[in-house]
């Protein structure tokens, strides 16, 4: 009898600690992005927009490179939007990771492609924004987002190729399943005449 789905997946997470980490990653960036934007919004509302200017000038240094790009043509622009840009920003970034981070948790076949793709689209400007402003966690976010985008991809490989192998073909004579079950011993005439 074959194993409910979700055991097979966990089984594999745990084997595979990169992919657990890329996950854990993932969820836990997920959430506090959201959870960040959330409360960066309701401060906003109560008033306290210009005292978190300084401080969502702070936060564009931990931020994704597109988040960044975006925030930096809204304080361009306005300041007075910077700050709900960067809550959006934030927001949007969160909530793909969520999905990057569900996927990779359920063993999708094409989770570690949205990982490399949306990761991967992403480093350029991670590079030029790095570039333009040095900085520490730049460069680190930038150096994690590198490796993730060349696990993922190496791995999605190998799953591919191990999908389009067929399996061995069966090389026993033994009856299998049905077969070994409908094949019982039949009674000997000799002993029927006998009785």
């Amino acid at each position: 009898m074959r194993g409910r789905p979700s055991e097979s997946i966990v089984a594999r997470v745990r084997r595979e600690r990169g992919l657990v980490l890329i996950i854990v990653y993932k969820l836990v960036k997920g959430v506090l992005w959201l959870v960040l934007a959330v409360v960066l919004g309701v401060l906003t509302q109560m008033g306290l927009g210009g005292e978190l200017l300084d401080f969502a000038e702070q936060l564009r240094h931990h931020a994704h490179a597109w988040s960044l790009e975006l925030a930096e043509l809204v304080v361009r622009a306005a300041s007075r939007r910077a700050l709900w840009t960067i809550i959006v920003a934030l927001a949007a970034d969160g909530a793909f990771s969520l999905v990057e981070g569900w996927a990779l948790v359920h063993g999708h076949w094409w989770g570690p492609w949205l990982v490399v793709v949306g990761t991967g689209s992403l480093i350029p400007f991670e590079v030029w924004s790095l570039a333009r402003h040095p900085h520490v966690v730049r460069a680190s976010l930038l150096a994690v987002n590198v490796a993730i985008v060349v696990y993922l991809a190496r791995k999605a490989m190998r799953e591919r190729g191990e999908r389009a192998t067929p399996p061995p073909p069966r090389e026993s004579n033994a009856p299998s399943g049905r077969e070994a079950q409908n094949l019982e011993p039949e009674p000997s005439r000799n002993s029927e005449t006998r009785a």
